[in-house]
Formats: C-alpha cells, sequence, structure tokens
C-alpha cells in the first residue's frame, strides 16, 4: 500500500518539476518585460519570480527523490504494487468529474455576470454548485441569498459601488 501512494507521489512531484521548470524558462521570461536599463541591475522585474521558481523546482526536486528512496524501500518490503480493478458505484463516478463540473459552473457563472449582471448570475448559478456538491439542507441557500443581499447591500450604499 506504502509503495502505490510514493508512485502518486513520485507522478506529482514530476508534474511540478517539469512545470516549475517550463515557467522558469519559458513563461516569466514571456511575461515580464524588461528594458536595457532594468536587465543591468542587480535585482530586476524578473529576480523575485526566478527565485521563487527555482526554490520550487529544489523543493519538487528533493521531494521527487525523497519520494523514489521510499518507493523503493516499500517495494523491497512490500513488494511492488497490483493494479485492482475495483468497480466503482454510480456515485463515485460522478464524484470523479464533480471539480469539472463545479469549473464549468464557474465559467457559466463568469460569462452571465458579464452578459447579465451580478444580481441574476449571482442568484442563479451559486445556488446550482452548491446542489451539484451535494448541499440538500434549505438553509444553506438561506445562509447564501442572506450573504449575498450583505454583500449587494454594503457595495451599492455603504461603498457607493454601482452594481447591476
Amino acid at each position: 500500500m506504502e509503495a502505490k501512494k510514493e508512485r502518486r507521489e513520485i507522478l506529482l512531484y514530476s508534474i511540478l518539476l517539469i512545470v516549475s521548470f517550463v515557467f522558469y524558462k519559458w513563461i516569466i521570461p514571456t511575461q515580464i518585460y524588461m528594458n536595457a536599463l532594468a536587465r543591468m541591475e542587480k535585482f530586476n522585474p524578473d529576480t523575485f519570480p526566478n527565485f521563487a521558481t527555482i526554490f520550487f523546482m529544489i523543493a519538487a526536486l528533493m521531494g521527487l527523490v525523497g519520494s523514489i528512496i521510499r518507493y523503493i524501500k516499500a517495494v523491497k518490503v512490500e513488494g511492488k504494487p497490483v493494479k485492482v480493478k475495483v468497480e466503482k458505484t454510480k456515485r463515485e463516478k460522478v464524484g470523479v468529474w464533480m471539480p469539472y463540473i463545479v469549473f464549468a459552473l464557474v465559467l457559466v457563472y463568469i460569462i452571465l455576470f458579464a452578459k447579465i449582471g451580478f444580481i441574476p448570475a449571482t442568484a442563479i448559478i451559486p445556488p446550482i454548485i452548491l446542489f451539484v456538491i451535494g448541499c440538500r439542507k434549505p438553509h444553506f441557500y438561506l445562509y447564501y441569498y442572506i450573504f449575498v443581499t450583505l454583500m449587494y447591500l454594503l457595495f451599492r450604499f455603504v461603498l457607493s459601488v454601482p452594481i447591476r
């Protein structure tokens, strides 16, 4: 069981290492504009992002090496992990897709927010998200509408922010 967990950790740390390398090599240089004067400075606009990305790469590499060592030890103790096919229930199958469904609803919320405004979009989509993630208690929906109403009143009348 431990070897299986470490195998997942190896995959995770490998992905994090690759992503941080892509950020360091391609994304940061293309997103941070520096003129000739800024490049001559010791601390320039890309110093902190590069430092943070290098730190992230080192952390991912350390995690990867540690996971590989723990995987080798676990394989010696319990043997190589065997993949067992387990039939999933309908609820588990839907649960796998839940983050994607919620993300799609957030995108729909963004589109509706731009097209029809804050009030109708906020009245429609977040309660649907609550329902999709399994919230069945009516008082949670009431709490949501009370909170949104208070935020609307705060922004509209106290802070004088026009909201449509």
